[in-house]
């Protein structure tokens, strides 16, 4: 299912050779499949504009377009998440089986710049009284950090640049949209934020691959208003850009690839709900490329407002289920690992003093086993009071 574009495409090189051979399977299975060349294909095939110099979307497909029966060379013509090996990876098949088929249908575009971005981890100390690691009775477990934008559960390796078996290259995760509003009892004057993604790369690296919900509410005076959407951003290459309206307590599916360095890449999102969806290629402008060394699943309050982040919107609780990671070797990496090199996120207040956003993974916050996380807002971000 997973793939990373280390050759460029050439006249009858073995990339293309693989192109054609592709074309004439019915199915074809992520092991069989050339990843380089699968690559390619998505990025050749994304020729529908969206609007957004640099961003393309897929030609729709046929009528009839069955892409459970359907090889990863026609998935990738009409803009489908490849299909994983169902033995080799059942948990991935078993999600990509159920969300799928809302890729028939392309949703309405917006393609709307938010004029801000959802960036890498902005890795802060702890705060007064705070442990810096989750140690448990002597034994090693997760570590516990802390960053002014982001909470979620981040796996991580020690690589510095791309590696075609071990960096990060794939995430995928489903969760609700959540409701946004403003802390109980107050106003803040202006957009409180909140988006939910999963994506590669941004824990100790200066690029994020990625794509979720958007979450604002907005309260002035007497004037009171929410704006949802799903998004798709390759940081720095690209601010956050709605792609598609959602509504709050939408079921989303998104699907975040990532290829070599400078490549192009590829993001898929759904709304399951409403049953479309659309997968979008973005090339490359700035920035120092995918090194793929840290996958994650983030709940986060995007940058700036003047030096600040944007407050984070009141959200209470999200809910993902299932969420998980593959590296190029098709290991499976998922929120409830008890390694340290798993890290548990902890959203700071501008202060830096109090917690108001964190994450529970695995059966302790959803009862559903490792693939689950819970996310809750505290503090001043719940009940006011936050201080620029």
């Amino acid at each position: 299912m997973k793939f990373s574009p280390n050759s460029k495409w050439g006249f009858l090189t073995p990339a293309v050779i693989a192109f054609f051979v592709l074309c004439s399977l019915a199915h074809v299975t992520k092991a069989q499949t050339d990843k380089a060349a699968l690559a390619a294909m998505y990025s050749s095939s994304a020729t529908v504009s969206t609007g957004i110099a640099g961003i393309r979307t897929f030609p729709a497909p046929p009528e009839g377009f069955d892409p459970l029966a359907a090889a990863d060379s026609d998935l990738a013509r009409y803009g489908y998440p490849p299909h994983p090996d169902p033995q080799a990876n059942p948990d991935g098949y078993a999600i990509w089986a159920r969300n799928v088929r809302a890729f028939n249908h392309r949703p309405v575009s917006l393609s709307k710049d938010m004029g801000a971005y959802n960036g890498p981890a902005q890795i802060a100390p702890a705060p007064p009284g705070a442990k810096s690691a989750a140690l448990q009775g002597g034994e090693a477990g997760p570590t516990t950090g802390y960053a002014s934008n982001w909470s979620g559960v981040v796996n991580t390796n020690k690589l510095t640049k791309w590696n075609t078996s071990s960096s990060f290259d794939l995430v995928v995760s489903e969760f609700n949209v959540p409701v946004a509003q403003q802390p109980f009892g107050a106003c803040d004057g202006g957009y409180d934020w909140q988006v939910s993604w999963n994506g590669v790369d941004g824990w100790g690296s200066g690029d994020v691959v990625q794509g979720g919900s958007s979450s604002q509410a907005y309260c002035s005076g007497g004037t009171k208003a929410e704006f949802y959407c799903g998004w798709v951003e390759w940081y720095p290459s690209y601010p956050i850009i709605c792609e598609f309206g959602v509504n709050p307590g939408d079921v989303m599916y998104a699907d975040s690839f990532a290829t070599a360095g400078t490549a192009d890449q590829t993001v898929c999102i759904s709304d399951q709900t409403k049953d479309f969806g659309s997968c979008y290629t973005l090339s490359y402008v700035k920035g120092p490329g995918v090194i793929g060394n840290s996958a994650e699943a983030i709940v986060e309050r995007p940058c700036c407002v003047g030096p600040n982040n944007y407050p984070l919107a009141n959200y209470v609780a999200n809910f993902w289920y299932p969420s998980f990671a593959y590296d190029g070797h098709d290991t499976e990496f998922f929120p409830d690992s008890q390694i340290t090199s798993t890290v548990i996120v902890n959203m700071l207040d501008d202060l830096g003093d109090q917690v108001i956003s964190y994450a529970v993974p695995g059966t302790a916050g959803t009862g559903e086993g490792k693939f689950g996380i819970t996310f809750f807002d505290e503090n001043c971000a719940r009940e006011g009071g936050c201080t620029p």
